[in-house]
């Protein structure tokens, strides 16, 4: 203020020389008057701004101090002798968001707080990220944190008296995020990065070829993601990362998150995380964001090291849930509020590990042994924490979890030590999750397990077992007893086995390694026995994708993995190739997620009990997407076809409709009197010879 004062004394002076630096130079000291009241009223007009600018541009602003100021309302209301100590829990508290720059707690005439403080961060940024982790804090069941920014109270006491009605924007329309899914012919979407300038396509997978849908040069700096139902696509830069939807992939979103390492969609699109390794600012130490997908808005922010895993955070299925272990806690938090589950973190002690089921509010977690203590799997239901059942555990190395795709089954696979021998045993634990009591079958293989897969819609699951170098692939099946499906298949060169999202189709590959000679092989396991319905090959093969409908499977060999053939061949379930595609520096294939169908199981009984009435139409349309004409002929002969079937079915309801008014006409019962009349008419006439007698 002071600097300021001193600024308004000087410029008296500085004006009287702008007065004579308006005036001529030449004509000399004999200033005529009108010229220097007209100097005069040019320098009086002239704004400070323009005189003292660099000066006023640091003189602070009110909008701008006040952005960064909070306001917590229901702060306990004490004496001064315990006003220290509920200022440290306070800052405590809020010096999780971010530096505390000052804070302030008012005092009433007897020395007690007034039930409110005010905390000066050092960015209005932090302030908001206080504001949308604190405000609804429960300090106790007597105090519950209201925050708002100070700005917003002036907002609110500068409210007119009279009411006037709001102007109504005018309607901006949204880019509808599942046109996509209004293809007529049902085709899938994949998306795919190559070249040296990293251009990103996404494709339309038909039957014999893919179509182009969007093609861009430095689409993204480093990969692409499509979100859990297909409705984003996200992209990475950095300075941050951007969301695509619509027809034409316009931008719909952005998360200002410079040099994000990882980011993460949950399973129902409504948040996104952003991680990266360095802080934003020295002032905003938080690296960890979770955004809201479609406002944009920080809902949330974490101070984390630098992670090597990810994810860091594990959704529920619905969406409502994400949790993590801190320690011997496994921390809950639930949505929107972004906070704790109950505030608190649940205590397991030695939590080594936890797996959210696919389709319920259910975690699966498993406790290491401590001294005397057995190990221990848990199933707990959220939010209510109570476990539905649990098994104790003996002897235990380490332990994996894999949970059904329909939520059915949980195998534990538990790798135990054998006393006297450096060799291992597995054994799996099968819970039965929708029987009554969840009872607990045990089930042990001699050798050597790599991996259990699931088949994500019957009772089967699939065990490699083995080495490397030799491997065998048995399929197993659940009834009243867990019974294998056929012989085992012995010598196989698998390492991954790919389940058709429908089920029942799987397919067995050698991944990322060359001894396997990239082998695929095709496996139908609805029978009494695996039956093999095609074995093929895709050198030095690195991923193995089906597509969301288990009609079509990508096999691709990504530049990451290997410099030679990069590419990817697309083949369909029973395993004949259909087309591929050699790509340069191709780093990425990724399949469009669909979201879940809306039809009910006795709507697939009536398709499927009706699917010889949709088999023409779906013959018609093979034969015209596998002709070699172009595809403007093809679109044009598709045209023809479609007009002519909505002409023929719009004939057919006309012919219904006479059909029915010639049925009411003969149902009518007309009463007449009848006559009977014998008619008699020449018909034929034969001549008989006389007999000679």
């Amino acid at each position: 203020t002071t600097l300021l004062y001193t600024i308004k004394f000087e410029l008296g002076y500085l004006k009287c020389a702008m007065v004579a630096l308006c005036l001529d130079e030449d004509v000399g000291q004999n200033y005529h008057e009108d010229d220097v009241e007209e100097a005069q009223r040019l320098v009086e007009e002239m704004d400070d701004s323009v005189l003292i600018g660099d000066f006023l541009s640091k003189k602070p602003r009110a909008d701008k101090t006040t952005e960064n100021v909070i306001i917590v309302d229901n702060i306990p209301v004490t004496d001064s002798s315990k006003l220290a100590k509920l200022t440290n829990v306070l800052l405590k508290i809020f010096g999780k968001c971010g530096v505390i720059d000052n804070h302030h707690i008012p005092l009433d005439d007897n020395k007690k707080t007034k039930g409110y403080m005010f905390i000066v961060y050092k960015n209005a940024q932090v302030a908001t990220t206080a504001i949308s982790s604190c405000n609804g804090y429960k300090l106790d069941k007597n105090h519950c944190f209201a925050v708002n920014r100070l700005s917003d109270f002036e907002t609110y006491m500068d409210i007119p008296e009279t009411w006037e009605e709001p102007h109504p924007e005018p309607y901006k329309p949204q880019v509808n995020l599942k046109s996509w899914l209004l293809d007529p012919d049902c085709h899938d979407h994949f998306a795919i990065i190559h070249g040296k300038n990293r251009d990103t396509e996404v494709h339309s997978c038909g039957p014999t070829q893919a179509y182009p849908v969007q093609q861009r040069e430095n689409w993204t700096e480093s990969h692409v993601k499509f979100s859990p139902k297909g409705s984003y696509l996200a992209t990475c830069h950095k300075q941050g990362i951007a969301l695509w939807g619509g027809p034409d992939f316009t931008r719909v979103g952005r998360f200002l998150h410079p040099n994000v390492t990882y980011f993460q969609f949950s399973p129902c699109e409504r948040y996104f995380i952003t991680y990266s390794k360095t802080p934003v600012s020295p002032e905003d130490p938080q690296n960890l964001i979770i955004w809201e997908t479609r406002s944009c808005l920080n809902k949330r922010a974490f101070s984390l090291p630098v992670l090597n895993y990810w994810p860091y955070f594990k959704w529920s299925s619905d969406g409502k849930f994400f949790a993590t272990i801190t320690g011997d806690n496994l921390s809950i938090y639930s949505t929107p509020s972004m906070k704790l589950l109950d505030n608190k973190k649940i205590a397991v002690q030695n939590i080594k590990d936890f797996v959210w089921c696919p389709c319920e509010n259910w975690i699966a977690y498993w406790q290491s042994e401590n001294k005397d203590i057995p190990a221990r799997v848990t199933i707990m239901a959220v939010p209510s924490c109570e476990p539905i059942s649990a098994k104790n555990l003996f002897n235990v190395n380490n332990i994996e979890i894999f949970w059904q795709q329909a939520g059915n089954y949980l195998a534990v696979k538990v790798d135990r030590s054998i006393k006297n021998k450096k060799e291992s045993e597995n054994v799996f634990e099968i819970f039965r999750l929708r029987e009554k009591d969840i009872p607990v079958e045990n089930f042990e293989i001699k050798s050597k397990v790599m991996s259990l897969y699931w088949d994500p819609k019957g009772p089967r699951f699939a065990v490699i077992q083995g080495d490397l170098g030799r491997t065998d692939v048995s399929f197993f099946k659940i009834g009243e007893k867990i019974l294998p499906i056929g012989k085992t298949l012995a010598n196989k060169k698998c390492n991954c086995i790919k389940w058709s999202p429908q089920g029942q189709y799987c397919v067995l590959a050698g991944l990322n390694n060359i001894s396997f000679d990239g082998v695929l092989e095709f496996w139908d396991i609805g029978g009494d026995a695996p039956t093999l319905m095609n074995e093929s090959s895709h050198f030095m093969v690195t991923n193995i994708a089906w597509d969301p409908t288990g009609r079509y499977v990508c096999s691709s060999n990504t530049y990451g993995g290997h410099s030679v053939e990069n590419g990817y061949s697309m083949w369909n379930f029973q395993g004949s190739k259909l087309f591929e595609a050699s790509l340069e520096n191709f780093v990425q294939f990724q399949w469009r997620p669909r979201p879940p169908t809306l039809l009910k199981d006795s709507d697939y009984k009536a398709i499927k009990k009706n699917m010889k009435s949709y088999t023409r139409d779906f013959e018609i349309k093979d034969r015209l997407s596998q002709s070699k004409a172009s595809k403007e002929l093809i679109e044009k002969r598709r045209a023809v076809y479609d007009d002519f079937m909505a002409y023929r079915r719009k004939k057919e309801k006309d012919l219904e409709v006479l059909r029915l008014q010639y049925t009411e006409l003969r149902s009518e019962t007309v009463e007449e009197e009848y006559m009977e009349e014998i008619i008699e008419f020449f018909m034929k006439e034969e001549v008989e010879p006389a007999s000679k007698e």
